[in-house]
């Protein structure tokens, strides 16, 4: 591409309006506060990120069950190790504490939610950040696992403080929800911290080699099944400075790298971690509140949430500006690149069974959410960053469910032709 079109220029336009737009409203105080504003932004990085990179975490089952490669999940793996080292560091230099941390208990609703949320990944091929990322992608796949993600996760609150969901198999003294955190195992009873989080460290990048290595020989073994596995892609010469800084895709490296910086930014901002699937829950019932006249109070009762989830506005609360942040980011990013007008088409395209798939999927997705405490960032990602062994279990389930997902799904194609 010598030179834009007048058609990406005008694109390239709109996606720097967007960034403005968010800028102008932050400085004239349209936020709450500015830590509201200041996720706001980093969900704005976030959607950029994943979109630039062709980044997302329920590709750490989906591209290796329909492509036979491993590549996504070993990248998550070196982010994972890269995120528990910056969040050592910002412990040790007590700018957060430990009892911010996520230490999840590790729950028999953890293991089941866990395969639950594997299978919507495969049915709907998105997450819980993922869905929103795909809002420009694949517009009418995001809409209808969204609306059902959000009844998923609200009709699952109630589970949440159940014993299915809470009660931890294994425990050590610093959870508050049970669990095991690996720095206890180092600490000397909390009295040497900065011992503890080497030693936490350390576990992290062992344990990350051994399923980096595990998930090699599963690509190995299955590769040979896909008549085109995934391959490197062949490096072009940028011909412009233009394609070079907005256009060309980053790796998945150079993705992980950046998600880390942002995720580390956000425990310095906030101290705390990385959530998403909370939120649709609250949306729903905000929509059954404002639209439908259901009393909120009742929905605090029935669901067991404070009733502020289902009253507060878009603007007033920072999970909220986070995670329209990213569907932001996601369409600068396509937008940046020149490409929205054909790929948002693209994903307007949609047969009719698919939407009782891409619905199963969110319902699924929402649901696993409230049994496991999160989804692949609440329940995955932040919790191993924290060195908590409950991520590392839920990694196996969910990969499992997502296996028998793209199992069904595969049936499911192969039916509707």
């Amino acid at each position: 591409m010598k030179t834009l079109s007048n058609r990406q220029k005008i694109e390239a336009g709109v996606g720097f309006a967007l960034i403005a737009l968010v800028l102008i409203l932050g400085f004239a105080g349209a936020f709450a506060s500015g830590t509201v504003f200041a996720k706001a932004l980093i969900g704005l990085g976030l959607g950029y990120a994943l979109t630039r990179g062709d980044y997302g975490f329920a590709g750490l089952s989906n591209r290796a069950c329909r492509k036979g490669s491993t590549k996504l999940l070993r990248s998550l793996l070196l982010m994972f190790v890269l995120s528990s080292i910056v969040v050592g560091g910002l412990l040790i230099g007590g700018v957060i504490d430990a009892s911010n941390l996520w230490i999840n208990q590790i729950s028999w609703g953890l293991l089941f939610g866990g395969i639950l949320f594997g299978i919507g990944m495969a049915f709907s091929s998105c997450c819980a950040t993922g869905v929103l990322q795909d809002v420009p992608v694949g517009f009418s796949r995001a809409a209808i696992t969204l609306v059902f993600f959000g009844i998923g996760v609200f009709v699952g609150f109630p589970l949440m403080k159940t014993g299915f969901a809470m009660d931890s198999l294994f425990s050590t003294a610093s959870s508050t929800r049970g669990g095991v955190w690996f720095v206890d195992w180092f600490s000397n009873g909390g009295a040497n911290m900065t011992n503890g989080v080497i030693g936490a460290i350390l576990v992290t990048v062992v344990l990350a080699v051994l399923v980096g290595l595990l998930a090699k020989w599963y690509e190995n073994k299955v590769a040979k099944n896909f008549p085109a596995p995934e391959v490197e892609a062949v490096e072009e010469k940028e011909a412009t400075v233009w394609e070079r800084f907005f256009v060309k895709k980053w790796s998945l490296t150079q993705t992980a790298i950046v998600i880390t910086l942002l995720f580390g930014l956000l425990y310095a901002v906030s101290s705390a971690g990385w959530g998403a699937s909370t939120v649709y829950g609250n949306w729903f019932g905000t929509i059954l509140h404002k639209w439908f006249g259901v009393d909120s109070a009742a929905l605090a009762t029935w669901t067991q949430r404070p009733e502020g989830s289902f009253t507060t506005g878009l603007f007033a609360s920072a999970s909220y500006t986070q995670n329209l942040g990213i569907i932001v980011g996601a369409f600068v990013g396509l937008l940046l690149s020149g490409k929205f007008v054909d790929v948002f088409k693209a994903g307007l395209k949609i047969k009719p069974m698919e939407i009782l798939l891409f619905a199963a999927g969110g319902l699924l997705l929402g649901f696993g959410t409230r049994l496991s405490w999160g989804c692949n960032v609440g329940a995955l990602y932040t919790p191993i960053a924290n060195f908590s062994l409950s991520g590392w279990f839920y990694l196996f389930f969910l990969f499992g469910g997502g296996y028998l997902g793209n199992m069904i799904r595969k049936a499911f194609y192969k039916k509707i032709g």
